[in-house]
């Protein structure tokens, strides 16, 4: 048997041509048994042969597809194939099969129902994702760091047409990722191909003229099997439920897998993303005083010219050699290179309660791309001392972007009604806007960063694993004015930083374990104080102490942390002295202090019964700043109280062909104070439904309601004269799906 299988794949390719077949019995174990005959045959098959327990527990295999379950069997966001109770931090796993019953269609989906993360619209466009009060910047593909740089927000949003699953780990990661957030790190995990041939259709239609196609074909290219591929196309077209907005999507992906010698295995792999769309960026407007002015949730505030064309590029490869059964080296490599396009009109101004006048009409040009390069060389593996077995994994990496920007933002000297927008203002050119521009300059931005690893599991008795580890890491970055060359952003560099990890494990029994953990990490600031100097590193440290289950032979994870991250030399914008250059200055605030509790669980609660739930407890406050002492840090934008909950099941008996689903999203207050008004949404909850009828063996049909009870509720609050988003409205999309 050759190539990657699930437990059922396996036991179907071992058994094939045998007359035996492999049944899961309901406690995981699996009985071999006489295959029904086919109807020629049937006459002359009278006995059915006793049954054969065989030991075959669930497998060590990361790959979600093909699971149907919300809990995973491991993770690949640490360098090798880990457990989650193996891992000393909080991980969420979002599978493909809570990705397809909740229609994530997008990474924002996919984080936006996660345990502990916030979603935050950038009023530029794009959005930040916040975990733990502090904003994620770490993103890995299949294992290996991309940098994120974009001049507004996280502007290109993966589609996870591609994807198997989404891994997030809360907390600092500095041992693998080197600089970053204290927050988290993402990530995503691309599908490979089976040894199977299979074709997956996806046929869907919502409110908005919400419409979406995709195709996914995969198996074996020659006859032994040792070369798979697999292809995936997807279009995704829609309008908003604000006026004048709509975007098109279209994705291409392709991997190719090759079995080069016993134990080795070489991956390449391409996509295309290309979005186009008409964006509505700003958001609307408050009352001067910062309460809100109850704008229909269909206003938009921009023009019918507005634009964003977006390409992104990626190509990637993967060298996999196992010498053994302890130990493998894999060498990953990445290339990406996105393109942007953007133009747009929007609208800013506090509004006069009386009047509603205040809103100002400006416009902007972007024309901005990143090219991103990444190389992983990582070696992990087992060995014997002391008479116990232990874990090792060392590596090093490497990552380049670079990025060119050219925007400029100009004021339009026109008013504008936020009860009868004007969409169609005249379209002022390209050259219009660089002549009359209050902000922007062309610049390009390099940053390179280089890191060196190693990280032991020491086996200190039967129940008690030690962790211990370091990074080495270098950073350097430089940004310049395009048309002359001048220095725009003072060259930076960090060589040597030292990141240091450690942690316990403690397993009580075969199903639960108790840990705990620190880590590190640091963040270059390329902002500048008044006086032009560059802000110190952020430096971030995560404790963490907690419990993580493996219930119902693996079928359902479960975990409970309490954690406490700090960071010093944040910076916060400074609203009262004169900047000596640019538009914009910093300073640092100190150390500010997020702490708190995560609780999850995911899986097979009973038979039939999908559940995913997690629920974030957050405080978060400054330690050390003068002014702000003992209050919130309020550029968390994450309320204290966070529930992400989902459940699909499984109707038993003649019903068995239904399954029913729905959910909740729950959050507490969240709030922003902008020279001292406070703009704020109070808390509220999102429910969520679903029916499936399982049409035959290959057809499904679903129909979703999001916003089930219509909430009228703020995504984003900003400042009173811009950044206020409206959340979705109640949608319903119908679905249907095949595999063949």
């Amino acid at each position: 048997m050759r190539g990657s299988f699930g437990v059922a794949q396996g036991f179907a390719q071992v058994l094939a041509g045998s007359g035996m077949e492999a049944v899961q019995l309901p406690n995981g174990a699996y009985v071999l048994r006489q295959a029904a005959p086919s109807s020629a045959a049937a006459a002359g098959v009278e006995k059915t042969m006793a049954p054969v327990t065989v030991s075959a527990s669930m497998e060590r295999d990361p790959v979600s597809e093909h699971s149907n379950s919300y809990a995973a069997r491991a993770v690949t966001v640490g360098k090798g194939v880990q457990t989650l109770r193996e891992i000393p931090q909080s991980v969420s796993v979002v599978t493909r099969q809570k990705m397809d019953d909740q229609n994530l269609n997008t990474i924002d989906a996919v984080l936006a129902n996660t345990t502990g993360i916030t979603m935050y619209d950038s009023p530029m466009g794009g959005r930040y994702v916040y975990s733990r009060g502090f904003m994620v910047d770490t993103y890995q593909f299949d294992g290996v760091n991309r940098a994120m740089y974009y001049p507004q927000a996280n502007s290109f949003t993966s589609n996870t047409a591609m994807l198997d699953r989404v891994e997030i780990v809360r907390g600092a990661t500095g041992l693998l990722q080197g600089t970053g957030s204290p927050g988290a790190a993402i990530n995503m995990v691309r599908k490979r191909p089976l040894a199977e041939k299979q074709v997956q259709l996806a046929l869907s239609a919502g409110r908005w003229n919400d419409v979406r196609g995709e195709v996914d074909v995969t198996g074996p290219l020659n006859e032994s099997g040792s070369i798979r591929g697999r292809a995936v196309a997807a279009h995704d077209q829609r309008d908003y439920f604000y006026d004048v907005a709509d975007s098109r999507t279209d994705v291409l992906y392709g991997v190719l897998e090759f079995d080069l010698a016993p134990g080795s295995k070489l991956t390449t792999g391409a996509s295309y993303e290309k979005l186009h769309s008409t964006p509505f960026f700003s958001g609307m407007p408050r009352f001067r005083d910062g309460s809100d002015p109850h704008l229909p949730r269909s206003t938009f505030l921009g023009a019918d010219w507005n634009r964003w064309d977006s390409k992104q590029t990626a190509v990637f490869a993967e060298f996999e050699h196992r010498f053994d059964a302890d130990w493998s080296l894999k060498a990953s490599a990445n290339y990406t290179r996105e393109r942007h396009d953007v133009k747009y009109m929007f609208s800013q101004g506090a509004l006069d309660p009386a009047t509603l006048a205040g809103m100002m009409m400006y416009g902007g040009v972007f024309d901005y791309g990143t090219t991103n390069k990444g190389i992983d060389l990582s070696l992990d593996g087992k060995f014997n001392a002391f008479g116990r077995r232990h874990g090792f994994s060392a590596g090093i990496n490497t990552n380049r972007l670079e990025s060119d920007s050219d925007f400029s933002l100009a004021l339009l000297q026109q008013a504008n009604n936020p009860l009868r927008p004007n969409h169609g203002v005249a379209e002022p050119s390209d050259a219009w806007f660089r002549e009359n521009s209050y902000r922007g300059d062309p610049s390009i931005t390099k940053m390179t960063q280089t890191g060196a690893y190693g990280v032991a599991r020491f086996s200190v008795s039967d129940p008690l694993t030690v962790v211990a580890g370091a990074r080495v890491s270098n950073y350097k970055s430089s940004s310049v004015y395009r048309d002359t060359g001048e220095v725009y952003i003072d060259p930076y560099r960090e060589n040597g930083v030292v990141t240091p990890y450690g942690g316990v494990i403690y397993a009580f029994d075969p199903r639960w374990s108790g840990y705990a953990s620190v880590s590190d990490i640091f963040q270059p600031q390329n902002q500048r104080t008044a006086e032009g100097a560059l802000l110190d590193p952020l430096k971030g440290r995560n404790l963490e102490a907690g419990v993580k289950g493996e219930l119902f032979d693996g079928k359902v994870n479960a975990s409970l942390a309490l954690f406490r991250i700090e960071q010093r030399n944040r910076a916060e914008l400074d609203l009262v002295n004169t900047c000596s250059s640019g538009t914009e200055c910093y300073f640092s605030a100190g150390k500010v202090r997020s702490e708190g509790v995560d609780a999850e669980i995911s899986g097979e609660v009973a038979p039939g019964w999908q559940l995913f739930a997690g629920y974030t407890l957050n405080n978060f406050k400054y330690l050390e700043q003068t002014s702000n002492a003992g209050v919130m840090f309020a550029s968390t934008y994450s309320p204290r109280h966070m529930l992400r909950a989902w459940s699909d099941y499984r109707l038993p008996g003649a019903l068995q062909k239904w399954s029913v689903g729905g959910g909740v999203n729950f959050q507490t207050e969240s709030s922003r104070v902008t020279q001292n008004i406070t703009v704020a949404q109070g808390a509220y909850a999102l429910w969520s439904a679903r029916a499936a009828y399982q049409i035959d063996r290959n057809w499904t049909a679903s129909l979703s309601v999001t916003n089930l009870l219509d909430k009228r509720y703020y995504q984003t609050v900003g400042a009173p004269a811009w950044g206020n988003f409206y959340g979705e409205p109640r949608k319903a999309q119908l679905t249907l799906r095949a595999r063949f």
